[in-house]
């Protein structure tokens, strides 16, 4: 007899995909990054490596004169530098014309940031890869070694502030930032993701205020919620105490639900992804036995990478479209008879700042 509870445990954060920092279009170009997770902060400098195989070079130059892959190479680069650039797209779907589509909808792309950086070759640094391949059958083993020579080079750029941070979904609205890299004799582009936060704003102690709400049905069943402050760091625990008065002793109360929500919002189009909740559900024999109930949930944040708070800002480079991140608790009361409560609190900011 008596309320019981559970907790759903926190999903990964909506840009805490896993990364091969691998190029997936063509393995043979290798693309990395000083940070192997891919995790960076906007006004930060990035920096990195890329690794071509000579090999590749030969096959992909068209070399007609029968010159070595490094020799036509040193000649192209000095006309053709190669290329790498951080890209930064955002799209979303917009209402249109029902006769226009089928669901009524249309996707847009909008280009949120093209930052360029030479990628300087060290020529006179040629790197020999060993492959190692293995055959073998029921009675013999076979082990061969094949020599590749490999180019290296190195770039650097500056990430640009008061970029929108990356929300990599399978749906709209996401914003995806990748590296891309391209080699002038060739149309292809070479990617790896990276995943892009703000640092938040800046706590200070004036500004971390107790959030708190009251809301009351017909039936005079009050429910109370709050949290102790408003500001949070990545991996912290939010505690937020539900308090509700039932002054007739109704029957009707299935359950109190508290859930800890990320938004998101890109022009006219916004989601949500639920990243912790619990719930409480309650007998007959709880609800008639006492007009008073309290409850305490303890909602967990997920840890790096986590999207810092974002501020509704207009952002783009031939188009300007605006965009927003913000955390919210909502609590929600269950009637039998479908006189719910619904509470919502002021937002909470996630924050990088110390």
């Amino acid at each position: 007899m008596g309320n019981t509870t559970h907790s759903n445990s926190a999903p990964s954060s909506p840009s805490s995909i896993s990364v091969n920092r691998q190029n997936s279009t063509e393995k043979q170009i290798h693309i990395s990054t000083n940070h192997a997770d891919g995790f960076y902060f906007t006004g930060e400098r990035l920096t990195g490596t890329v690794k071509i195989p000579t090999s590749f070079l030969h096959s992909h130059l068209q070399n007609k004169n029968n010159s070595t892959s490094t020799e036509l190479f040193n000649k192209r680069s000095l006309r053709n530098p190669i290329i790498i650039e951080l890209v930064g797209d955002a799209t979303y779907s917009a209402e249109i014309d029902v006769a226009a589509d089928s669901d009524g909808h249309v996707t847009h792309k909008v280009n949120l940031c093209r930052q360029c950086s030479i990628v300087t070759m060290h020529q006179n640094k040629i790197e020999l890869q060993t492959i190692e391949s293995s055959t073998s059958s029921s009675d013999t083993k076979s082990r061969s070694r094949n020599l590749s020579s490999v180019l290296n080079g190195t770039f650097h750029l500056h990430i640009p502030d008061g970029l929108p941070p990356s929300l990599s979904n399978n749906r709209t609205p996401s914003v995806v930032y990748t590296l891309e890299l391209s080699l002038s004799s060739n149309r292809r582009r070479y990617q790896i993701p990276i995943t892009l936060s703000s640092r938040g704003s800046m706590s200070h102690p004036m500004a971390d205020i107790k959030l708190s709400d009251t809301a009351v049905n017909k039936n005079d069943i009050c429910l109370r919620a709050s949290s102790s402050r408003n500001y949070y760091r990545p991996g912290e625990q939010i505690s937020v105490q539900i308090n509700y008065s039932n002054p007739q002793q109704r029957r009707s109360i299935r359950s109190i639900t508290v859930q800890l929500v990320q938004f998101y919002r890109i022009h006219s189009d916004q989601n949500c992804s639920l990243l912790d909740g619990k719930e409480w559900t309650f007998d007959i024999a709880t609800v008639l036995s006492s007009t008073q109930w309290s409850g305490e949930a303890h909602l967990q944040l997920p840890n790096q990478p986590l999207q810092a708070s974002y501020p509704a800002s207009s952002v783009g480079t031939t188009r300007t479209i605006e965009c927003e991140l913000h955390y919210r608790i909502l609590i929600d009361l269950n009637e039998k008879k479908g006189d719910d409560i619904n509470l919502i609190l002021a937002p909470i900011h996630v924050t990088y700042q110390k």
